[in-house]
């Protein structure tokens, strides 16, 4: 089987000597590719930045080091990202989703082009990783293959937040214009595919019920288990994230400024730990702050979590779900959350975590599992089990290639959830 995978999240950093710079969406594609390269030979366009040089030469060293990366073999294709200018996407985006800044780097004749020179190679099937790289499939001129298109965040609903949130301003508000355009580029984009893999229970259910489409499939964020450690005696809080991505720069500030001053005030020995790449888009980064910690990108992970009491996930914004809280829960640590960083998860409140919603219940179960090692040990126990069983990465590496392989064979059963497999 031949699978042609087009994605525009390029990632950086690949060589031998250099992580790469895992965020959400990176490990999202990573799950996905592992997957499929288990049961098919990978064609991949990548839509790049121009910044990357697309020689040859170049080319196959950047497929050397994915193949290293994913332990796959693959044929690696790169095009050049389409731009306009801002003007273009803020006027012609109010008509067009594809010229809206998010999703026009795919939109151009050229970008097409490349696309239909990879169907030459004749694939099985065509998974599109996220509306920024749709167009070409919507627009191609050539008859297709069944079209998988993982969606990852419902991007309106992901607007939608973003312009709710109180540091948007009156020009930045005009962008609700931009929303009758992505609402219908999304729901031609679900059309278009014979499958549509979402986060959660709860995306599915809305796709399905409220826009009445067909196709939806549940395929969950997951991780691999790591090994269990107690719960630190130390007095530490947790935030893990990519802070170029503005809700996560967002849940540090909340937690920087509001909640870890009223933390201090009452144990004034608890650290505060920043970790993930970018903190300079944290506005606090620059400033002296005591007992606040910002590691950047951390490559050892189970020393962090190792040394972390209490995990925060105070998100606001956003769409799709959390791979981070995930994370903590296979880690076995208490957190705290608000109620979209636990959105979409098939995890409990009171049971798997702690919900909060506002900076006092936020610094009350912070204060309160500092000193709870009852409390913290429950959650943390219930909250593995979850994990474990909903989020285990080679449970929903089989759910996504019982998933294409049903599709492509019609005589197999469709499954939709990790313990059908």
């Amino acid at each position: 089987m031949r699978i042609l995978f087009i994605s525009n999240s390029f990632p950086s950093n690949l060589s031998s000597n250099d992580r790469p710079n895992i965020n959400g969406t990176q490990r999202r594609l990573d799950m996905l590719i592992g997957a499929l390269g288990e049961i098919a030979q990978i064609d991949l366009l990548y839509y790049v930045s121009n910044s990357i040089e697309i020689s040859p030469e170049n080319i196959l060293q950047i497929e050397k080091e994915l193949e290293e990366y994913w332990n796959i073999k693959l044929c690696l294709h790169l095009c050049p990202q389409y731009s306009l200018p801002k003007w273009r996407h803020q006027l012609e985006g109010v008509f067009d989703f594809s010229r809206q800044n998010s999703f026009s780097k795919t939109s151009g004749s050229k970008q097409v082009k490349a696309f239909e020179n990879c169907l030459s190679y004749k694939p099985d099937a065509i998974f599109i990783q996220r509306l920024q790289s749709i167009y070409p499939v919507l627009f191609a001129r050539q008859a297709l293959p069944p079209v998988f298109y993982d969606v990852d965040d419902i991007e309106h609903i992901k607007l939608i937040r973003q312009l709710r949130q109180p540091s948007i301003t009156l020009a930045q508000s005009l962008y609700y214009l931009h929303l009758p355009a992505l609402f219908l580029g999304e729901y031609r984009a679900i059309q278009r595919a014979t499958r549509t893999f979402v986060c959660s229970e709860l995306d599915r259910r809305y796709l399905s019920e409220k826009w009445n489409l067909s196709g939806i499939v549940t395929i969950p964020n997951s991780v691999n288990i790591p090994s269990f450690y107690p719960i630190s005696s130390a007095l530490t809080l947790l935030l893990v994230g990519s802070y170029s991505y503005s809700p996560n720069a967002q849940a540090a500030e909340f937690l920087i400024d509001k909640v870890f001053p009223i933390v201090r005030e009452k144990n004034p020995y608890t650290k505060l730990i920043i970790a993930g790449s970018n903190p300079e888009y944290i506005s606090s980064y620059k400033k002296e702050l005591v007992n606040v910690e910002f590691t950047g990108f951390v490559d050892d992970l189970d020393d962090l979590y190792r040394r972390s009491r209490i995990i925060c996930c105070p998100i606001f914004s956003g769409g799709g779900t959390r791979i981070k809280m995930i994370e903590a829960a296979a880690y076995g640590r208490p957190i705290v959350a608000t109620s979209i960083g636990a959105e979409g998860l098939d995890m409990t409140p009171g049971k798997d975590f702690l919900l909060c919603n506002t900076v006092q219940e936020f610094a009350a179960a912070c204060l309160e599992l500092l000193g709870n090692d009852a409390l913290c040990n429950r959650l943390a126990t219930a909250a593995r089990a979850t994990a474990t069983q909903h989020y285990n990465l080679g449970s929903i590496r089989k759910l996504i290639q019982h998933n294409l392989l049903s599709a492509i064979d019609t005589n197999l059963p469709i499954p939709t959830k990790p313990s059908s497999i």
